[in-house]
């Protein structure tokens, strides 16, 4: 979930229709092997998660994994493409020290992650199978060891400045998708067939637009919409402008009210600015939801797009039964004006209001989180990241979920 206040808005659209072309053209079948591409990742990770409560221990894992991906080189325009998708605990504590972030309840899984038929002519691009996709409300979102991989149709065509993208999903696999079945693929949501989405695009020198439908099969359909407005003030100065917002409604409640009490419908608003000079940004976002009493929001699959989103908390994480609001604070800074290259750091405040309850609005809760970042490439193979996290529930008086610290560390090595 983490992000900064740059939001990727129109490039979601841009990097999904891009599916192929990195290869050379082949010739033969034969051709299509020889000239395909290796790639892949070994990842090491831990993560610690300490609750405040002294009841509740603290659970923690050590974790090696990675992917390893070919692509056949283009052949008449078609490519096939797979990646093999790995985490296991190093160090397996027992069931009650054991945080399952990293390699699953099972302390390991192994899948086939990727798996499609690509097809790419003069702008227009096709890919069925098993596939990365990075949308505003379906996302890779590579937050742990692997990221989210999806099955799924995505068509799309670029032209100028323009690109259109839809898409047929059906499963997905990563970790905010739970792990089911040795984290094998799963329904995109319990009780729902299919998900349909369609979006359009525009990107220039003066504004990144996007707009985006998602019908998601008995639980909701969603509206997104964003806007970004880059302003070069100087060589060393720039500021960005972004306005986003999301209507939902719930036309069925076939599903939904009866498994979690509450209607997927309402709408949420946001706005974002950030300031860059010489490597210092300072960023500040806000996002309100319209909720009735009743009803919750719909947060998408994977990290979704809200400018509050941070490495934890979303702006819809308490919009539920009554309106919820939500705001960061953000500043980074990349040390390669003074020497470091390849390494920034950085701080990003959030503050989270709202309800807890869908069916009681007089069920309120806020939320403030803590993040500190460390992110560091140290060359085109190595790269390291971290995250500190604070979390703090400020409605109650008495310790609960809220309550916790939680440190997260990588060390990459691509190939």
């Amino acid at each position: 979930m983490r992000k900064t206040i740059v939001v990727v808005s129109a490039t979601l659209l841009l990097s999904s229709t891009a599916l192929a072309g990195v290869n050379d053209k082949a010739q033969s079948f034969t051709e299509a092997f020889s000239n395909g591409t290796p790639s892949g990742q070994i990842r090491l990770g831990y993560i610690l998660l300490t609750p405040d409560a002294n009841e509740e221990k603290a659970t923690y894992d050590l974790a090696l994994g990675g992917q390893l991906k070919f692509e056949t080189a283009p052949l008449a325009g078609v490519s096939l493409g797979a990646a093999f998708y790995t985490s296991h605990s190093l160090l397996q504590p027992d069931d009650e020290d054991f945080n399952d972030e990293l390699s699953s309840s099972d302390q390991h899984y192994d899948l086939l992650a990727e798996a499609y038929l690509n097809y790419e002519l003069q702008g227009f691009t096709f890919r069925a199978g098993r596939q990365l996709i990075d949308t505003p409300f379906a996302d890779s979102d590579d937050i742990r060891m692997t990221p989210h991989t999806f099955e799924a149709l995505v068509a799309g065509y670029e032209w100028k400045d323009f690109s259109v993208q839809a898409g047929y999903l059906s499963a997905w696999q990563g970790v905010d998708a739970g792990y089911h079945d040795n984290a094998d693929f799963a329904d995109m949501i319990s009780g729902s067939d299919d998900t349909w989405m369609f979006g359009l695009g525009y990107s220039s020198d003066l504004l990144e637009t996007t707009v985006w439908y998602y019908s998601v099969a008995d639980v909701v359909n969603a509206f997104y919409g964003e806007i970004m407005v880059p302003i070069e003030l100087a060589d060393d100065l720039s500021l960005t402008f972004g306005a986003q917002v999301s209507i939902q409604s719930d036309e069925t409640d076939l599903q939904t009210y009866a498994e979690t009490g509450a209607r997927v419908e309402g709408s949420l608003y946001g706005v974002m600015a950030e300031l860059s000079f010489s490597g210092i940004t300072a960023g500040v976002a806000y996002n309100y939801a319209s909720i009735d009493e009743g009803e919750l929001l719909f947060g998408g699959f994977g990290g979704g797009p809200f400018f509050t989103n941070i490495d934890t908390l979303v702006a819809n994480e308490f919009a539920a039964g009554q309106d919820a609001e939500s705001y960061i604070l953000s500043i980074t800074y990349d040390l390669s004006d003074v020497g470091i290259k390849g390494l920034c750091v950085g701080y990003t405040y959030g503050n989270y209001q709202g309800g807890a309850e869908p069916l009681d609005s007089a069920a309120n809760a806020e939320v403030t989180e803590h993040d500190f970042y460390l992110e560091y490439t140290l060359s085109d193979a190595w790269s390291v990241d971290a995250v500190y996290v604070v979390s703090d529930d400020k409605e109650h008086s008495e310790t609960t979920e809220w309550d916790y610290d939680r440190a997260q560390a990588r060390v990459n090595f691509h190939f």
